[in-house]
């Protein structure tokens, strides 16, 4: 299996870098907040306090909206069968099945102990990870919601200011986007490993040993393992952000999603 995922990588980044693309379809959503993807290339489109699930084809499959914790801050389909919905305004997640219906109550991170749960994303073993800001530390949580792991203060630890925007896990890393210093990355133990120089980009996608991402209207790329970067040609010019999965390329502009093939 992990033969067949460095293939698929590979092709994927292979296509992309040759920037030769045909549209598939267009999925307009005006007024779209932001968009992720799952392994099998679907597309969930956030709309304020709705989510809708779109194939790779652009056809709407299912809807989600719960306008009692108003806002979506987040969405984390790296295991499409339990999607992580995460509120920041109310510090609370919900679980999502792959139709996108409730799995369970809320989960609220105050009654757990944590005041102030600034991020929250999936872990492996249906665990999850969240940053406390209150103590500056990434925080492991069992889907019993006990405390697995801790790590020390790490404005002290790192000396840097940490002000974070966006937190996930790939491929047994962690990774916490602090725009003013870059992206920090960590094992699934937490301790800290090294820092991607890309400051101020708001989302990013780890594939492989690389890491895509906005450099303000530039699609680039940071590998993780001999810092090579590499600059992409889109094929649109105005876009808000951009995603890869399995040979496709999804890039959302303020109409909604495009979703590219690439021809070889």
């Amino acid at each position: 299996m992990k033969k067949i995922l460095i293939l698929l990588f590979f092709i994927t980044t292979t296509v992309f870098a040759q920037g030769n693309y045909k549209l598939v379809t267009n999925i307009e959503v005006e007024g779209a907040g932001f968009f992720t993807t799952d392994n099998q290339s679907n597309v969930y489109i956030v709309k304020g306090d709705e989510l809708i699930k779109f194939d790779k084809t652009g056809k709407q499959l299912y809807k989600y909206s719960n306008k009692n914790l108003g806002d979506i801050s987040f969405i984390d389909a790296s295991n499409m069968l339990k999607i992580l919905v995460f509120y920041k305004e109310f510090s609370q997640i919900v679980f999502l099945d792959n139709t996108l219906s409730l799995s369970g109550e809320p989960v609220a991170f105050d009654k757990l102990g944590f005041q102030q749960a600034l991020l929250a994303c999936s872990s492996n073993n249906s665990n999850i990870w969240i940053y406390d800001q209150q103590n500056f530390s990434l925080v492991q949580l069992s889907q019993s919601y006990e405390k697995l792991q801790q790590t020390a203060n790490l404005n002290t630890v790192l000396n840097m200011d940490l002000q974070p925007d966006y937190l996930l896990e790939y491929d047994n890393k962690v990774y916490l986007n602090n725009p003013g210093s870059g992206i920090l990355v960590f094992d699934v133990y937490g301790t800290y490993y090294k820092t991607i120089p890309v400051k101020n980009t708001k989302r990013f996608q780890p594939i492989g040993d690389w890491v895509y991402y906005m450099d303000g209207k530039t699609a680039r790329a940071y590998n993780l393992k001999t810092t090579e970067e590499h600059q992409f040609d889109m094929p649109v010019s105005d876009f808000i952000n951009f995603r890869l999965e399995m040979g496709l390329l999804m890039i959302q502009t303020d109409k909604g999603v495009s979703i590219y093939a690439a021809e070889h």
